[in-house]
């Protein structure tokens, strides 16, 4: 590593965790931070950017403007410790503040105009902008800061400056370029280093998309941005996943010997809750319940962070608690979506049909409608991939549909993140593709024809979903119990399918930010809907809804552990179930669809609480004491 002083030395150590999970070479290491620390910007010493110029014949498209080469004599030896080079970042943001930076930072829209080799034939400035949202995401790269809270974790973007952004892609590059967090500074930089020898008058390469070891479709869909490719003849039919799939998922869990027996919970005494959950503390008032600060002597245990060890739990088999093993089937997203296709052999999914579009080929359209078929959906799920297992078979799906002219809206989320944090909507397949990259994403179909509710304090139709408390009580035999007041989250602007970064119009998750939130009792939400729809009330929508949850519970326990959620007398679950309604064509009418979005592991209850204080009395009687009438619950 060369000579490094104190100095250097300790800010290395701080950041060594960093260097090494980022890959860069020891060698580098001391040059690296004598660099940092002293602003060294060396690379215009040994690289040149170079614009090339084609005649009209020449010229294909996709063809680079720009290539940077070696200017130093000799080359560039990637033995030499001096040879790893800064590069500055031109634009860094989060992704749903872009559109503000460029309407607002001064200069900025020019600068990426510029370096993105946009047409200057617009002069209005929308325009300019549309067309950097657009093309950034073939030049974007990310990361992110592990902080206190999940928000201050959240992805970074940015995109190098003209120098780095112009370096070239190679499937075989000679240089790597990686960012770089340097703490002192409280800024990133990119680093860029060689692989190989580079001689004189060489271009310098990198890898766009340093993905590993995956099959060629997968990186020809990775690569999709810079080098577009029709994989629309990919069978899109999504299949149950592997065995070891699901062992990985589970590996960390353990089960019960099944024969062991679960001893009743004490009927002569009230039963001693151990409890994580602030709300359950400061509102179960129960007569039947009280509270304990020892785990050995209490009967129920009521845990807020995920709980493995259900073979240690059978060892003390007079203790009950408010989770199941294997309940990440439904809490973790991409899992989600493979449970609930499940239900699809017993409810056929409502596909979009649309006429055949101008200039699609008879035989081209009869493949596509055929291969709709194939795609089976229970009508309640809205189309789920996989970014991570399923890239493939979603773009193909993706370039389907833009054949034929359908809507092509999704929602980006990730696979195991709640409160609406790191959620994107777009219909930017580039900008879908690249998203991967902050961890791992499903891509979901976007309700582009909502129902929605019409806010009297706007004067304006709104989106709203609705989150619904529901029990599992039993596996074998199935029994699960919904909690009947639900609440509701409004979004604050009217909906339509413009400005998609908007989270006041797009998102209703606002109870963990500044925004206004509009407060509202079922009750009083019912007779309003019934108002505003009342050829659709709400008992025939709430109906649909009770029913999609009994098959995603169907769905969840009709195979054995681990595809499925294993019978458990000790275990007892308590899911947040998120909804909205959909308009689809049935039997030539619209009607009301419910959708299913997201399942929660360990809801937050503060509004319920707020809004029904009895709420913990009400789901401890039926959850462990096995009382349902007079507790506020269906059973479905």
């Amino acid at each position: 590593m060369g000579d490094i002083n104190g100095v250097e030395k300790s800010i290395l150590e701080s950041h060594r965790v960093q260097l090494e999970s980022s890959g860069v070479p020891q060698i580098f290491w001391s040059a690296l931070f004598r660099k940092l620390l002293k602003q060294v910007y060396d690379a215009g010493e040994s690289f040149q950017l170079c614009q090339l110029t084609y005649s009209e014949e020449e010229r294909e498209e996709g063809d680079s403007l720009w290539e940077v080469i070696v200017i130093k004599p000799g080359g560039i030896k990637a033995n030499d410790p001096e040879n790893i080079f800064l590069i500055d970042h031109a634009w860094t943001y989060r992704a749903h503040e872009a559109r503000q930076c460029l309407s607002n930072i001064p200069g900025l829209l020019e600068r990426m105009v510029s370096l993105m080799d946009i047409p200057s034939e617009h002069s209005d400035r929308d325009c300019f902008i549309d067309s950097v949202l657009q093309k950034m995401w073939k030049f974007n790269a990310t990361y992110s800061i592990a902080g206190k809270n999940p928000e201050d974790s959240l992805p970074v973007w940015y995109i190098m400056d003209e120098f780095g952004a112009r370096i070239q892609h190679c499937g075989e590059p000679n240089f790597r370029i990686v960012p770089f967090y340097f703490s002192p500074h409280e800024c990133c930089y990119s680093l860029l280093y060689p692989l190989q020898d580079a001689d004189e008058g060489e271009e310098v390469t990198r890898n766009y998309v340093e993905s590993g070891a995956v099959d060629s479709l997968t990186r020809d869909a990775q690569m999709l941005p810079w080098f577009p490719i029709q994989l629309s003849h990919i069978d899109p039919t999504q299949e149950e996943p592997t065995e070891g799939y699901f062992q990985a998922v589970a590996m960390s869990e353990t089960l019960p010997d099944p024969q062991t027996p679960v001893q009743p919970l004490p009927s002569d005494r009230p039963l001693r809750v151990f409890a994580e959950y602030k709300f359950v503390v400061d509102y179960l008032k129960h007569p039947r319940f009280v509270f304990t600060d020892n785990r050995e002597e209490a009967d129920i245990f009521w845990l807020t962070g995920h709980f493995k060890d259900f073979r240690g739990l059978r060892e003390r088999p007079e203790q009950w608690m408010n989770q199941f093993p294997a309940e990440h089937l439904l809490t973790v997203k991409d899992l989600l979506a493979v449970v609930c296709r499940r239900a699809a052999s017993h409810h056929t999914h409502h596909q979009e049909r649309l006429q055949q579009q101008p200039g699609t080929k008879q035989k081209e359209q009869e493949e596509l409608d055929e291969a709709d078929k194939t795609i089976h959906y229970p009508s309640w799920l809205p189309l789920t991939y996989s970014l991570k297992n399923e890239l493939v078979k979603f773009v193909s799906v993706f370039q389907r549909r833009e054949k034929r002219g359908m809507d092509n809206h999704w929602i980006i989320k990730p696979c195991n993140l709640g409160r609406g944090l790191d959620i994107t909507i777009t219909s930017n397949l580039d900008h879908i593709l690249r998203l991967p990259s902050t961890g791992p994403k499903i891509a979901q179909k976007y309700l582009s024809d909502p129902v929605l509710f019409h806010r009297e304090d706007l004067d304006a139709d709104v989106k709203f979903d609705v989150r619904y408390i529901v029990m599992l009580l039993s596996v074998k035999p199935l029994k699960v119990a919904v909690y009947r007041h639900f609440w509701i989250r409004f979004a604050n602007e009217p909906f339509d399918l413009t400005q998609l970064e908007n989270a006041q119009k797009h998102f209703t998750v606002n109870n963990y930010n500044d925004a206004f939130l509009l407060q509202m009792y079922c009750h009083d939400f019912i007779s309003k809907f019934n108002e505003q729809y009342p050829e659709q009330p709400w008992e025939v929508a709430e109906k649909d809804i009770f029913s999609m949850m009994h098959q995603v519970f169907e769905s969840a326990v009709r195979c054995p552990y681990p595809h499925g959620i294993p019978h458990n007398l000790q275990c007892k679950g308590f899911y947040g179930f998120d909804i909205m309604l959909d308009w689809m064509q049935k039997d030539g009418k619209r009607v009301m669809q419910p959708q299913l979005l997201e399942v929660n592991f360990q809801s937050d209850c503060k509004r319920a609480c707020e809004y029904y204080p009895d709420f913990f009395n009400d789901v401890f009687a039926v959850m462990f004491l096995d009382e349902t009438e007079g507790h506020n619950v269906t059973v479905l």
